[in-house]
């Protein structure tokens, strides 16, 4: 028993290693030699026919259901570690996003699209959908570079496709309960059962709950008895229900259900300025102050697909698949990482959309043709609001700063009119050599007390009027001729002195300080609808018995309708005419349409039975779209990439199974996001912007079995580059040249080791994995000045995770210890900051410190 269950174990390690053809796919593991000195080897029947694994020439990883279990994993963050090339980052659950290769493009547009696609059960997933718990999975797919000719849909880099397991006609089930660090709770169950000799049912349900691991202190006023969650506080919950009726030997229908509910706290907002927590020294304390109001992640999602499989004869065969999945999502986050109500700035995003998909694929198997032929269709329908919220507070800081710049322009124009003009000759004539006009308008400017703090500082307000010439005048209304205004009085007063100034410049946004804490709140309303079709065909040939050659072609078209609506801030209910401070009230609409052809040209040689290499051009493609944050009818282009690439797939020595692979890729339009503040703007907000890109590449997965209880692993890759960037504003305002530079991707591998000794009464297995990722942020083009102070941000990453499980004889009970970032490794994940240049509010997440705990499964 104990040696069926390793032969078990290779097995799925084959699986994990091996490429997946590109199509919808099943697999069957069947033993090629039963012999015990040989490796089992994995066959599937993608193409209607029983085919060693091995000479499928497509570059794929795969996650098994096993390693997602050893590694206790459940979500696409937790196992993009066993697969070179591909990382998905997830700071933010409804905001996600896949990077292949080194390019991602997770934005909060939903006016655009990533540049690699996810599917869930055959079933395209947009933007806010992707992130899905793992419960019941059958394995994790991961095609990498352009998937166009059968995939489509923004497939240009990509493909992630999560298999769940299907019903079986089997009776079977398990409920599994994890406990560990900051409370960690995970419940799972899943029931598996025959209604009758052709109706299958399968059900599965995952519950996950985790505290926080930095405290929240902070104590806003407007808190009014709601939850102010801990930072990486988790609540997440998901099930699916899945009925498959064969309904004759040829044909099966399936209809499922997946429901998924997630409430937890927002995207964390660790301070690093000196107006955070403790000035913000430390990323890696235990406390921290979010202040922001109602602030929360959730999504509320449910999706059903059916899917009608057809069998006309031993060659010809079919596959009907339809869906319609729609979610409410709500990302509420703190955006300044403090708790001064001066600086309070929040963001939320409001989404709530839907999309109808449905494809068709017919699939023909000959002696030396196999043929996969389609159409497929989706319809997606968008609807998100976007807030920008500040206190009244912080408002006043904001204005302060125009007014300021307000000042400073007066101060300049009399001090060209005293000296006789603006010039540097001037301000030497005038106060000697060496003395620039700017630096005389400055030292004025310094002098007479300037610049203002904050508006609402009583003394400083004072200073002002009485530069301003507003002085004599007030304390003359006031009885007082001829005494100085002074800060008490302005305090004593409250708003009269703000509301006369408002009055006399025109500037309603100058107002008092009766507003603190009311908050001022701009939105941007997007809505969108979206239709894709294509329609494709991909043909294998076997020239030989060794060569095979295989041709492929899609045609996509989309079409986009997508609208801004930005009305008045809703502040001016309490103080008429003030303006809008970061988005011009507008009303607009726009189309645009895309079409492509993409397709692929493939070449395979099987060496051996056990060898092969393979050859591959391929194109991709993603459609353009709109920057919901940046109104205009200009869409932004569609990205095109075309790769190169070569492989090698095979056992060596009976022991070692190896997968590697070259290429070369051209991407261009890449849409990438940005923080930029432009020039009269208040603040930075995200746009896109578009990259080209050449990228070339070496990816390395092997896995050896040592002996008949150890199992060592190592995936790693080597990545070239070159990037041409058009010019931007960053974050602090600053114009970035257009350049071209070269970057190698960091060093970075996965090691891994699983150790299964003999043990009585039961069966034993140890995995560890190690992670190694070297910094490279400091190549970061346009890269701020406030990121380049944070240490933290360039700590390389180093994880080592592991667990030790222990499995009854009879395969009904297991018991496992497992623990994550054992080494305690901390570093700071991201650092943004949307307000870092006018607020002075950098802010950032970091990465979860040690954790352990244990798990146990029982099986019916």
């Amino acid at each position: 028993m104990l040696f069926n269950r390793k032969k078990t174990l290779i097995t799925k390690v084959i699986l994990s290693v091996m490429s997946l053809t590109p199509c919808y796919i099943y697999a069957a593991e069947k033993p090629i030699n039963n012999d015990e000195n040989e490796i089992e080897v994995v066959v599937i029947t993608a193409q209607k026919r029983v085919q060693n694994i091995l000479k499928v020439p497509i570059t794929v990883g795969t996650v098994s259901d096993d390693q997602i279990e050893e590694s206790g994993s459940v979500l696409l963050s937790e196992i993009d570690k066993f697969i070179p090339g591909f990382t998905y980052q997830d700071a933010s659950m409804t905001q996600g996003g896949v990077s292949m290769r080194g390019i991602s493009s997770p934005n909060i547009s939903v006016g655009g699209d990533p540049s690699s696609a996810t599917f869930y059960d055959d079933i395209y997933m947009p933007r806010a959908a992707q992130n899905v718990l793992f419960s019941d999975i059958e394995r994790i797919e991961v095609l990498k570079g352009p998937q166009g000719t059968l995939f489509g849909r923004n497939a240009a880099m990509g493909v992630v496709s999560v298999v769940p397991k299907a019903p079986i006609s089997d009776q079977e089930g398990f409920v599994k309960a994890t406990y560990g660090t900051d409370n960690l709770v995970r419940l799972e169950g899943m029931g598996n059962v025959a209604l009758s000799e052709s109706v299958f049912i399968r059900a599965n349900i995952l519950s996950t709950k985790q505290d926080g691991f930095i405290d929240n202190v902070a104590k806003p006023s407007w808190k009014y008895g709601g939850k102010l969650w801990d930072l990486g506080e988790k609540s997440h919950r998901a099930a699916r229900v899945s009925l498959l009726w064969e309904l004759s030997d040829q044909t099966s229908f399936q209809l499922s259900y997946d429901w998924d509910d997630l409430e937890q706290g927002p995207p964390m907002a660790v301070g690093v300025s000196k107006y955070a927590y403790q000035q913000g020294n430390d990323p890696f304390n235990s406390s921290a102050e979010n202040d922001v109001r109602d602030g929360v992640e959730s999504r509320d999602m449910s999706g059903i697909i059916a899917k009608i499989n057809h069998d006309f004869d031993n060659e010809w065969s079919l596959k009907y698949v339809v869906s319609h999945r729609e979610w409410q999502t709500i990302n509420r986050e703190d955006d300044d990482g403090t708790a001064d109500i001066t600086r309070y700035f929040s963001t939320s995003n409001n989404e709530n959309s839907n999309i109808f998909y449905t494809e068709l694929q017919a699939n023909y198997s000959g002696d030396s043709v196999n043929t996969v032929m389609g159409f497929s269709y989706s319809k997606e329908k968008v609807k998100q609001t976007t807030e920008l919220n500040i206190t009244a507070d912080a408002a006043a800081r904001l204005i302060t700063g125009e007014l300021n710049g307000f000042i400073k322009s007066n101060v300049a124009e009399k001090l060209a009119a005293a000296i006789g003009g603006n010039t540097d000759a001037h301000a030497e004539a005038a106060f000697g050599p060496g003395v620039t006009f700017a630096g005389a308008v400055n030292k004025t400017f310094q002098d007479s007390g300037f610049p203002l703090n904050h508006l609402w500082n009583a003394d400083e307000w004072a200073n002002t009027l009485n530069v301003l010439g507003y002085g004599d005048a007030i304390m003359a209304g006031i009885g007082l001729p001829g005494s100085p205004l002074t800060g008490r009085i302005i305090t004593a007063s409250g708003d009269v002195t703000y509301d006369l100034v408002a009055k006399e410049l025109a500037m309603p946004a100058i107002f008092g300080p009766s507003y603190s804490g009311k908050i001022w709140r701009e939105r941007i309303d997007n809505t969108g609808e979206f239709t894709n079709w294509g329609i494709y065909a991909d043909i294998d040939y076997a020239v030989t018995d060794k060569w095979n050659v295989i041709g492929g072609l899609r045609y996509s078209k989309d079409t986009k309708d997508f609208s801004w609506y930005i009305p008045i801030n809703d502040f001016v209910k309490l103080r008429p005419g003030v303006p809008n401070l970061l988005f011009q009230p507008v009303q607009l609409s726009a189309s645009d349409s895309w079409n492509e052809v993409t397709g692929r040209l493939v070449t395979s040689y099987q060496m051996t039975d056990k060898d092969m290499t393979f050859m591959s051009y391929s194109t991709g493609y993603k459609s353009g779209g709109f920057d919901s944050l940046t109104p205009s009818t200009q869409s932004f282009a569609p990205e095109n990439t075309s790769n190169i690439e070569v492989g090698y797939k095979g056992i060596i020595g009976d022991s070692l199974v190896a997968n590697f692979s070259a290429y070369y890729l051209e991407l261009e339009n890449l849409q990438r996001s940005v923080d930029s503040k432009l020039p009269g703007s208040s603040q930075a907000v995200p746009v896109i912007i578009n990259e080209d890109r050449n990228i070339s590449g070496l990816e390395l997965d092997l896995r050896w079995s040592a002996t008949d209880s150890l199992r060592l692993g190592l995936v790693t890759e080597l990545r070239s580059t070159e990037s041409f960037t058009p010019q931007f504003y960053n974050a602090e305002g600053t114009l970035i040249d257009a350049k071209e530079t070269k970057q190698n991707a960091s060093l970075n591998y996965t090691a891994m080791l699983d150790y299964m000794p003999d043990v009585a009464n039961g069966m034993m297995n140890l995995h560890l994995d190690y992670v190694f990722i070297e910094n490279v942020n400091d190549k970061e083009p346009g890269l701020e000045s406030y990121k380049k102070a944070i240490p933290a941000y360039f700590y390389d990453t180093k994880n080592l995770s592991g667990r030790l499980s222990w499995t009854n004889n009879n395969e009904t009970l297991e018991v496992g210890l497992w623990g994550k970032n054992l080494l305690n490794k901390r570093r700071m994940v991201s650092v943004g900051g949307l307000t870092a240049e006018v607020l002075g509010t950098p802010f950032g997440q970091v990465n979860r410190p040690r954790e352990y705990g244990v798990d146990f499964k029982y099986l019916f």
